[in-house]
């Protein structure tokens, strides 16, 4: 009889401690350049902390009014915590355009990687259980 009380707690406890990690909060933020709204951009979440390879990062990809939310994975969201932000928004050179080609254009980031480097970011933010209205990141 012990065992099966064992053996219940076991089983509460190993779902409590996947449902918490898995508890998303919706997220919803604005990114703006030069004080315009940036489409095309993605933004990305990195946490603060010993990176792990196989936890996947919050991202979103700015519409054309400059708003993005979050997803994680294929679910909406982000986990709590403390995060540094990324921000990159790829865009086809003028040049490139022109050109008539059966290779592959290459891109580039219209920020010139500024926002890129997880190492030199300055954007923080704090993801809070429940849903979150970033600020905006105004982008010099």
């Amino acid at each position: 009889m012990r065992w099966r009380w064992a053996l219940v707690v076991s089983i509460v406890m190993v779902q409590l401690s996947c449902s918490s990690k898995e508890s998303l909060n919706p997220v919803q933020g604005k990114v703006l350049h030069q004080n315009q709204p940036l489409a095309g951009a993605l933004v990305a979440f990195h946490p603060d902390g010993p990176r792990d390879i196989n936890v996947e990062n919050p991202v979103g990809l700015t519409k054309e009014d400059g708003t993005f939310h979050l997803t994680t994975g294929q679910k909406d969201g982000a986990r709590a915590g403390k995060y540094t932000v990324t921000i990159i928004c790829s865009e086809i050179p003028q040049s490139a355009k022109k050109n008539l080609s059966t290779a592959g254009v290459d891109s580039v980031d219209r920020l010139k990687g500024a926002y890129a480097n997880v190492d030199a970011s300055k954007i923080k933010v704090e993801i809070k259980t429940g849903p979150n209205q970033l600020e905006p990141f105004d982008l010099k």
